[in-house]
């Protein structure tokens, strides 16, 4: 992946620190670790819908539903149960 977009480091005090790069799936929010010099593909996917990198699972699913669509659709049903 040429451009992770998060940095994480992993502080265990019986072990050393350890620290990659990351990055968060556009439909789920996932956390992904991204392995230095890996592509796309195996960290999951990249989705040519929202144009965005997708974990391993979301890969798996073949639809693009961005996770703040998912939130809109639920605060649709939220309200229209209120009302």
């Amino acid at each position: 992946m040429r451009r992770p977009t998060g940095y994480a480091m992993l502080v265990d005090p019986w072990a050393r620190v350890q620290e990659c790069d990351t990055f968060t799936c556009a439909h789920c929010q996932r956390i992904v670790f991204v392995k230095p010099g890996a592509s796309a593909s195996d960290c999951g996917g990249w989705c040519g819908q929202c144009a965005k990198p997708i974990c391993g699972p979301c890969a798996g699913k073949g639809a693009c539903t961005p996770f703040l669509k998912k939130l809109e659709q639920y605060e649709r049903g939220r309200r229209a149960g209120l009302d």
